[in-house]
């Protein structure tokens, strides 16, 4: 006659007390436990101690009909749900009753499991980004190959056979944890917010039911919405060597906003034709100019040096700062800028393995201008005029002073000002700059 399963009201603690009992344990060596509030859920026990939950079951109709028409139950079957712990009682009890509810539906609940399993497995991280970036990022994100490098690069080869459902937000936290540790800053606040919008869309295809960023608080990654800081005299000479590295057209760009303090797009967009060579400045047209008027930016010896090594096309209206051939302006400043950041730390890091990079935007290159500026002595004025901010109140209605030549020379002495930073005083002096870029192959 075979041995009647015991049966016993779980609890979490009367769980945790249990001992194996070889008196109570059948020949198999493993004591078995049913619960008497869930009906066919098991607690098994090892004679080790290890503690496992399963649920056993009957399909109705799997054993065919009787002669009256009559669903025959089949054999019974057995699912594994768990050990615990990890796994705790009321989620035991809840898997437990769902798949014998399925089962009283006649349907066996472990083909609904292979299903599940198979996809599951089949959305590994590395596969799933793939798909991701196909059918999300490429249509819709001109700078798709930035997002993809980003998860590429600093994500995948943490996550790649790991699937997607089984990603938590401590996963997330280490991955950040980890970029930050490595001063990665930038590239931690990318990798966040490309992760948003991927759990959002395997959330959207019903891959997985919610996203582990939801609800992530990283307040070491939130961007300082102020105007932005200025760079010390070590960052500014690492980051320049970092540009120097960077080759055409990044390069030299980067180069000449740090020496003239204009926004991004002032260089970045501008034409052979706004480069007045007999007057040696920019001359940047209202039509692109935030201001809506006109704005002149003079180029210093050591601007122009760097100009003078720049590619020039047929005719006269190539945009300096292209990718091809001048027809087009440059683009891609999210990845050049990643690039920028690991040129910059590899460098540090060579000099002292313990150096960080922390976070600044190009937009700081303008308020190291200004910064610097007022420490050179000039006045709030002549400052406004480099940057190009609009004069306040009477001053915009009466005040039509250009400030040619004092934005001259205060754009003159600001460059030999970060040149003495980044190449030492005597040899910023002693040796033309041009020959310095020529060495660093600027090109």
């Amino acid at each position: 006659m075979a041995r009647r399963r015991l049966q016993k009201r779980f609890t979490e603690q009367s769980i945790e007390r249990l001992n194996y009992n070889p008196a109570a344990a059948p020949p198999s060596g493993r004591m078995e436990i049913e619960d008497e509030v869930c009906p066919g859920l098991l607690l098994r026990v090892t004679p080790r101690g290890v503690k496992s939950f399963s649920v056993i079951y009957k399909v109705p109709g799997e054993g065919g009909t009787n002669a009256k028409g009559r669903l025959v139950v089949g054999s019974q079957h057995r699912i594994t749900l768990g050990s615990t712990p990890p796994l705790e009682l009321t989620e035991a009890r809840a898997q437990a009753r769902k798949i014998i509810q399925t089962a009283t539906e006649g349907r066996d609940p472990r083909d609904d499991r292979r299903e599940r399993n198979l996809v599951r497995h089949s959305n590994k991280f590395a596969a799933a980004q793939r798909r991701f970036i196909d059918l999300e990022i490429k249509p819709n994100v001109k700078a798709w190959k930035t997002v993809e490098g980003v998860l590429r690069l600093h994500v995948e080869p943490l996550w790649a056979d790991k699937p997607i459902q089984d990603i938590r937000r401590s996963d997330v936290h280490e991955l950040l944890d980890g970029l930050v540790a490595n001063g990665k800053m930038a590239i931690a606040r990318e990798a966040r917010k490309h992760l948003s919008r991927f759990f959002n869309w395997a959330v959207d295809r019903e891959i997985i039911k919610d996203s582990p960023i939801h609800g992530l608080k990283r307040g070491d990654l939130e961007k300082n919405e102020e105007a932005g800081r200025a760079l010390t005299d070590a960052e500014l000479r690492y980051i320049w060597h970092a540009a120097g590295s960077l080759g055409y057209p990044f390069g030299p760009m980067y180069q000449m906003l740090m020496l003239t303090g204009q926004r991004r797009n002032e260089w970045a967009a501008a034409s052979r034709s706004e480069i007045k060579s007999d007057k040696r400045w920019l001359e940047v047209p209202k039509a692109r100019y935030k201001g809506g008027r006109d704005h002149i930016v003079p180029i210093s010896d050591e601007v122009w040096s760097i100009f003078d090594t720049l590619p020039a096309w047929a005719g006269n209206d190539y945009f300096i700062f292209s990718t091809r051939d001048g027809e087009v302006p440059v683009s891609g400043f999210s990845k050049a800028k990643l690039r920028l950041d690991e040129a910059a730390l590899k460098a540090m890091i060579a000099d002292d393995p313990t150096a960080k990079l922390a976070y600044y935007r190009v937009h700081d290159f303008r308020v190291t201008c200004e910064t610097r500026l007022a420490n050179l002595g000039f006045n709030q004025e002549i400052r406004d005029s480099v940057l190009g901010h609009a004069k306040p109140g009477l001053q915009k209605t009466y005040n039509k002073h250009g400030y040619i030549e004092e934005k001259k020379l205060a754009l003159a002495t600001y460059a030999k000002h970060v040149a003495s930073l980044v190449y030492g005083r005597k040899q910023a002096e002693e040796t033309p700059l041009a020959v310095r870029l020529q060495n660093m192959s600027v090109r």
